[in-house]
C-alpha cells in the first residue's frame, strides 16, 4: 500500500508540487493526501488544483489560519505563532488522516505545543523515528537555524561560508532544533547572489526531498515492526 502524507504549507506550493510530479512518475511510491496552508492568497491552492485537473487527484487543500480560527478571548495572538483553536483545527485534520508523515514544506507558522506533543520530537525519545512531523529547511544547520528563505543564502554569502544547502530534520518544540534525517551541500560560487544560490538550493531540494521522505518513512515501519517484535 501506498504511503500518505499530509502537508503544511503558506508560500507557492513548488516544493510540494515537485513531490507530487515525483510520485505521479513512480519514482516514489508516497502520496501527498492532504495539503494545509496558512495563507489565503498563496499561490499552492491554484497549484493543487491544476495537478488535480492534471493527473486525476483529489488532493484537499484547506485554509487554516489565525482569521479562520481566530484567538479566544484574552488569549494574546503573536506573530508567527498559531493560534489555539487553529492548532486544534490542525491537530483534528491530521489525526482523522492517519498519516505515515507529516512533511512542512514552506510552512512559516511555528508549530504549536500539541502538535509536537503528538507528532514532533520529544526529549525522552530513544530514536528519530518516533517522531513523524519533519521539515525542510534551506540551509544547513545549525549554522542558518532561525533564518528563512533567502535570508538563509544571504547569511551565508555575508559570513563566507563554503556551502549553503537542504536540510530535512524531526520538528521540536525548538526552532529548526530536532535531529536532521539528511543534508544536501550547495557549493557557493565566487558569482553567487543570495537570488542565484537560493535558486540552486531549491532545486538541490525538490530534487532530494521525496526520497529522503520516501526512505525516512520505510525506515520508520521498520523500526515500528522491530519495537512490535521486542515487546
Amino acid at each position: 500500500m501506498k504511503s500518505k502524507i499530509a502537508v503544511l504549507a503558506s508560500g507557492g506550493g513548488t516544493t510540494v508540487e515537485a513531490f507530487i510530479q515525483a510520485d505521479q512518475r513512480g519514482e516514489v511510491d508516497v502520496a501527498v493526501d492532504l495539503v494545509i496552508c496558512s495563507r489565503q492568497d498563496a499561490g499552492v491552492f491554484n497549484r493543487i488544483k491544476e495537478l488535480n485537473t492534471k493527473f486525476g487527484l483529489d488532493i484537499p487543500c484547506l485554509l487554516i489560519n489565525h482569521k479562520t480560527h481566530p484567538p479566544s478571548a484574552g488569549e494574546q495572538l503573536e506573530r508567527g505563532l498559531q493560534t489555539e483553536a487553529e492548532e486544534h483545527a490542525i491537530l483534528s485534520k491530521l489525526s482523522e488522516g492517519d498519516y505515515d508523515l507529516i512533511a512542512l514544506m514552506g510552512y512559516m507558522k511555528r508549530i504549536g505545543p500539541k502538535l509536537i506533543d503528538t507528532f514532533g520530537w520529544l526529549p525522552e525519545y530513544r530514536s528519530i523515528f518516533q517522531a513523524r512531523m519533519v521539515n525542510t529547511h534551506p540551509g544547513l544547520l545549525p549554522d542558518t537555524k532561525g533564518f528563512y528563505g533567502a535570508e538563509i543564502q544571504k547569511y551565508v554569502l555575508e559570513h563566507r561560508l563554503p556551502y549553503s544547502g537542504q536540510t530535512l530534520h524531526v520538528v521540536s518544540r525548538d526552532y529548526d532544533d530536532g535531529p536532521v534525517i539528511a543534508e544536501h551541500k550547495v557549493e557557493v560560487n565566487p558569482d553567487d547572489t543570495p537570488e542565484s544560490l537560493f535558486s540552486r538550493v531549491q532545486s538541490t531540494e525538490k530534487h532530494y526531498l521525496p526520497k529522503d521522505i520516501e526512505d525516512f518513512i520505510r525506515a520508520r515501519n521498520a523500526y515500528k515492526l522491530s519495537e512490535q517484535g521486542g515487546r
